[in-house]
């Protein structure tokens, strides 16, 4: 299998073949190129969705709590079956980190070794001081 590229008569089509495989790298099915290495080896392997997801929601809680919808951690704690509302606290700090690192996280493109856990602990609020910690 070559690599071939097809134009129809009218010039109104393109029709382009690229040899790939699907395989798995890293647990994941990914596009291997016909070397073997996956087409986009520059991204993250996969998204970390528990660092996502916990960003979605500190965003989402904040602003139940800037609406009034609840009062306290405590309550979204208890709504959410979370038993720990001090957790409750420390996602809703994700919402001040710097943009950049929010942005980051959002398009899967910060350290690969940077995980939730990493911001679990308090943070500074300066957003330079962000950067030097987690490395960005």
């Amino acid at each position: 299998m070559k690599q071939t590229i097809n134009l129809s008569r009218d010039g109104k089509l393109i029709q382009i073949f690229i040899p790939a495989q699907l395989g798995r790298h890293g647990g994941r099915k990914t596009i291997l190129s016909p070397t073997g290495h996956p087409v986009n080896p520059d991204r993250n392997d996969e998204a970390d969705v528990t660092l996502l997801n916990a960003l979605i929601r500190a965003y989402r809680w904040n602003r139940w709590l800037a609406k009034g919808k609840y009062n306290s951690v405590k309550e979204i704690a208890a709504d959410e079956g979370i038993n720990s509302p001090s957790y409750v606290s420390r996602i809703l700090r994700l919402t001040l980190l710097a943009p950049d690192i929010q942005e980051a996280i959002l398009n899967s493109t910060h350290p690969a070794n940077l995980t939730l856990a990493d911001f679990m602990d308090p943070f500074p609020h300066l957003w330079e001081l962000q950067r030097k910690q987690f490395g960005f």
